[in-house]
């Protein structure tokens, strides 16, 4: 009877979590899977319970799809942006995250995420979950097959989330179960990063080329971090060549607001090519159409491309050195890769995979940040 009494309090406080939580809206209720794990003491909540997020001993967790989180890793790997000693906006030729280490969960047996966001929304914050969990443990595989083959993993510090899709179905249960057990959950997404940074950059009017499924993450922390930007979320039918899908954006956009002009893009994609949207801009800079000279209209003078790899490094280094989250050591960079398979009972588990893996299962295919 206690035990019952205690699963209702517990259950009752941690929806009065979910309704003050100020970053989400509306407010929701949490999946059944972070109940679940709210009431299960000896399993994956004592490890939650045990759990510190301050200090500097633990990794950098890099989470999504396999494309995405392995270009966001490159870009980590090799910054090199800032003075490491004043934290000035200086190269030093020392890489920016010198003696961290990285943890790239590489999420091959949940991907395509748009895919299951369309067809089961609870199903993929359950999966952005779950992968939190795994980054926070400290055991990974060798052979998702073989239980036996387990391997020392350092517990994550920070979680960086490579997909707006897991801000969207996804994020409010990580806070939601982190708080539930006392602790915090200190997680980036591209989501918060890119518009943060168009703030800060002065933009006033902002169009976000996303799919479909993540426009309400974008639109709820809009609201939060730029109340005064006007922010229009587009989405474009794929046709598999960025700079027609570009222009195909430009013409939503223009029928979404006939008058409206455009500070900035921000750029829903981690491997979208950056040059050629720079080359079909000068294009229509050069007003060679009507079409052209229309679009150039809707495009200011300091238009700019603003994209989540960037976003997230800023505020990775932004984070660290405010949390005096640093390891402070002189060495390059650590990088462990793992990828989610299956295992015998049907479940997905982390395997560490080496980067002549990665490099040789990189899909050489250009991605058109439309998902829609």
């Amino acid at each position: 009877m206690n035990r019952l009494r205690n699963t209702i309090l517990f259950l009752g406080a941690l929806l009065l979590f979910a309704a003050c939580h100020e970053r989400q809206a509306p407010v929701r209720d949490t999946i059944p899977y972070v109940k679940q794990l709210a009431v299960d003491t000896a399993g994956t909540y004592s490890l939650l319970a045990s759990y510190r997020s301050a200090g500097a001993a633990g990794s950098i967790a890099v989470i999504g799809e396999p494309e995405a989180a392995y270009t966001l890793a490159t870009r980590l790997l090799a910054a090199d942006e800032v003075d490491n000693i004043d934290g000035k906006a200086r190269p030093d030729r020392l890489p920016d995250f010198a003696g961290e280490s990285f943890d790239i969960l590489m999420d091959l047996y949940n991907a395509p995420y748009a895919r299951m966001a369309a067809a089961s929304p609870d199903s993929l914050r359950e999966v952005a979950v779950r992968n939190t969990v795994m980054a926070i443990d400290s055991v990974a595989y060798s052979n998702a097959l073989d239980p036996m083959s387990r391997l020392p993993k350092k517990r994550a510090k920070v979680f960086v989330l490579a997909n707006s899709l897991l801000a969207e179905y996804g994020q409010f249960d990580i806070d939601t179960l982190f708080k539930m057990a006392g602790r915090e959950a200190l997680v980036l997404t591209p989501v918060e990063a890119m518009l943060e940074t168009a703030a800060k950059s002065g933009c006033r009017s902002v169009a976000i080329w996303a799919p479909q499924e993540a426009r309400s993450a974008y639109e709820h922390v809009a609201q939060a971090v730029a109340p005064e930007m006007e922010v229009t979320v587009v989405s474009t039918m794929g046709n598999g060549l960025l700079r027609p899908a570009f222009r195909d954006m430009l013409r939503i956009f223009r029928t979404l607001k006939p008058k409206a002009t455009l500070d900035a893009v921000l750029l829903d994609s981690f491997t979208a090519d950056l040059d050629e949207l720079a080359a079909e801009k000068e294009h229509i800079h050069r007003q060679i159409t009507e079409e052209d000279m229309a679009f150039d209209r809707i495009l200011t003078p300091g238009f700019r491309f603003i994209e989540p790899n960037a976003c997230l490094t800023s505020s990775l280094y932004r984070l660290l050195r405010e949390r005096n989250l640093f390891t402070h050591d002189i060495a390059y960079p650590a990088v462990r890769y793992y990828q989610t398979e299956e295992n015998r009972d049907g479940e997905f588990v982390p395997v560490e995979v080496s980067a002549e893996y990665i490099s040789a299962h990189a899909n050489p295919e250009p991605y058109v940040p439309d998902l829609d």
